[in-house]
């Protein structure tokens, strides 16, 4: 039986520094490939950010990137994209900049670019630097409304004792939006009814897997509806308290002692 394992990327794969075990990694790539079983990873971070981390070996892995917002079955030219509904950007933004809470900085994301909301406080000097390399077009604009192209994703990011007020402000009202968390103070918003666990469905579906053939690797609440759909769950030892309880196994190791990569050994 051919297996998919699915991992999620900040805090799950990569470790506090957002680096990996490059030389353990490919060698798991490479026994993978002699079981014929497959790897994908399901992260918040949009395509053009999990390719310029991981360099060729994203060609040896699915890819759901974005939350479920554009997902890449491996070998595939064919992205497939969800956008957002651009009629509910203006709203969104004064949900984003409300003076219900604090908000650092919001971000929005195309299938290429990257753009950040004036007014707001500019990331940090080293993180803009890393920002520029992926997207060498990245451009600041006064609103969401003035951004020419489709949205697949806006971030907004809080203090993190904000950041679940944000999402029920969203929720509230009633948009056509998804809005999640990986914890930390970021809030992803999507299209209505777009997560990993829908993304990831579709991919399985075009390469004749099946939820029971999915192991998933995850900590926060925007991997949860992946968890709900996989055959089997491994939760890390720092996950959101809400994933606990839940029946799912816990991994070891932190994403800083290679968690991840240990467990998968174990498992083949």
């Amino acid at each position: 039986m051919t297996r998919l394992f699915v991992t999620d990327l900040d805090q799950t794969f990569l470790n506090s520094e957002r680096q990996f075990n490059v030389p353990r990694f490919s060698a798991i790539l490479d026994q993978l490939d002699k079981r014929g079983d497959q790897f994908a990873i399901a992260s918040g971070r949009d395509e053009n950010w999990v390719r310029n981390k991981f360099g060729k070996l994203a060609d040896r892995m699915h890819l759901v990137t974005g939350n479920g917002a554009t997902w890449r079955v491996k070998g595939s030219d064919k992205l497939h994209v969800q956008n957002i509904d651009a009629s509910a950007l203006k709203k969104l933004e004064d949900i984003l900049i409300s003076d219900t809470f604090e908000t650092i900085s919001v971000i929005a994301f195309s299938a290429d670019n990257m753009y950040n909301l004036a007014g707001l406080q500019q990331l940090p000097e080293n993180m803009q630097d890393y920002m520029a390399q992926v997207y060498p077009n990245m451009a600041t604009v006064d609103h969401l409304t003035d951004i020419s192209e489709s949205l697949t994703s806006v971030t907004g990011i809080f203090p993190p004792i904000h950041s679940e007020e944000a999402i029920a402000l969203i929720d509230d009202n009633n948009l056509p939006l998804h809005a999640t968390t990986s914890g930390y103070g970021t809030v992803d918003i999507l299209a209505e009814g777009v997560n990993k666990a829908t993304s990831l469905s579709m991919l399985i579906d075009q390469v004749d897997l099946t939820p029971e053939d999915l192991t998933v690797f995850g900590d926060g609440m925007n991997d949860l509806e992946m968890m709900q759909l996989a055959g089997q769950v491994y939760i890390m030892p720092n996950s959101d308290d809400r994933l606990f309880g839940r029946g799912y196994n816990v991994v070891s190791k932190d994403s800083d002692h290679d968690g991840v990569l240990e467990t998968l050994e174990k498992i083949m």
